[in-house]
């Protein structure tokens, strides 16, 4: 995603590649101190764009105010940015190359899986979205 600004000032990368000559903001991984790469597909094609902008953060809420504000590119998922796209704040890029992955998904640790409430709580997000039919 990035702001009409910034794309007005810097153009708008047309491939992947063109990711390494912008301004991305970068998330590191909580558990394991990584840097997240992009992940982009087309076709049979996929990329992971390792990204090393000048900018490292775990705050999803810090990285797209700075991208409202016209100073880089951030990699988010759509469902958090909906009322930004829609009033204009901010405009997909690379849209032809967002992987299509349907549903959500949770993430815990192997030895969180024998918890009780974690157990409940992961068969009933599964009801909810089989009812869905997500």
């Amino acid at each position: 995603m990035a702001s009409p600004a910034y794309l007005e000032k810097h153009g708008t990368p047309e491939t992947p590649e063109d990711l390494l000559r912008h301004e991305c903001f970068t998330f590191r991984h909580p558990t394991s101190g990584s840097l997240f790469a992009w992940e982009r597909e087309r076709g049979k094609r996929s990329w992971r764009v390792p990204m090393r902008g000048s900018i490292v953060t775990n705050n999803g809420k810090l990285a797209l105010a700075m991208v409202e504000k016209g100073l880089g590119l951030a990699y988010v998922i759509e469902a958090v940015v909906v009322e930004s796209l829609r009033v204009g704040r901010l405009v997909p890029v690379l849209e032809r190359y967002a992987p299509k992955v349907s549903g959500l998904f949770l993430y815990y640790p192997s030895r969180a899986q024998r918890s009780g409430p974690l157990r409940l709580f992961v068969e009933a997000a599964k009801e909810l979205a089989a009812r869905r039919g997500t």
